[in-house]
């Protein structure tokens, strides 16, 4: 099943029974974002299948609560056009593409600050580490292309200084 599109149809229908007059319960909206939530959660970790269930019992509650409102609300040909199309989003493989999170960088000491460096047209990788060693900081390419610089926070607020300063001169030279 494809939970993101799924979600989706189930976004959209309760926008349209919105902008139609229809008043949709909190409990209902609570299952919506805990769906989204949990869908999240399940990119950065896979390895929980429960995720999974979870996922889809708000799903499936949702589904309950909505399709009879909007076949109340818009007919049998609304809602059975709906329904095939939520019907499609079950033979669909989910696309999860796993995302890592950012806040917990794996490696770096306790006692040590960071910060997470993305390279541009105007700075480069190299260039960011050697700034870093200048300074004395340690650094890591992640796997999403950022440089993790991790050390002393004097150090790392000298790196920003000398990181904005040198855009700064680039800016000018232009």
């Amino acid at each position: 099943m494809n939970y993101e599109a799924a979600w989706k149809l189930m976004s959209d229908l309760i926008a349209e029974l919105r902008k139609s007059g229809e008043t949709i319960p909190t409990k209902v909206m609570s299952d919506l974002r805990a769906a989204k939530t949990m869908m999240e959660v399940h990119k950065v970790d896979q390895s929980r299948s429960e995720n999974l269930l979870r996922i889809e019992e708000y799903l499936t509650t949702l589904e309950t609560f909505l399709v009879p409102i909007a076949n109340r609300r818009f007919g049998k040909e609304y809602i059975d056009m709906w329904l095939k199309k939520l019907e499609e989003t079950h033979t669909q493989s989910p696309k999860w593409e796993p995302r890592f999170p950012k806040n917990f960088p794996v490696g770096v000491p306790r006692e040590s600050k960071w910060i997470r460096v993305e390279a541009s047209e105007k700075i480069s990788t190299e260039k960011i580490k050697h700034l870093a060693k200048q300074i004395g900081l340690k650094s890591k390419t992640q796997t999403d292309g950022c440089v993790l610089l991790f050390g002393k926070e004097q150090k790392l607020k000298q790196f920003v200084k000398n990181v904005a300063k040198l855009l700064r001169e680039d800016n000018k030279k232009r």
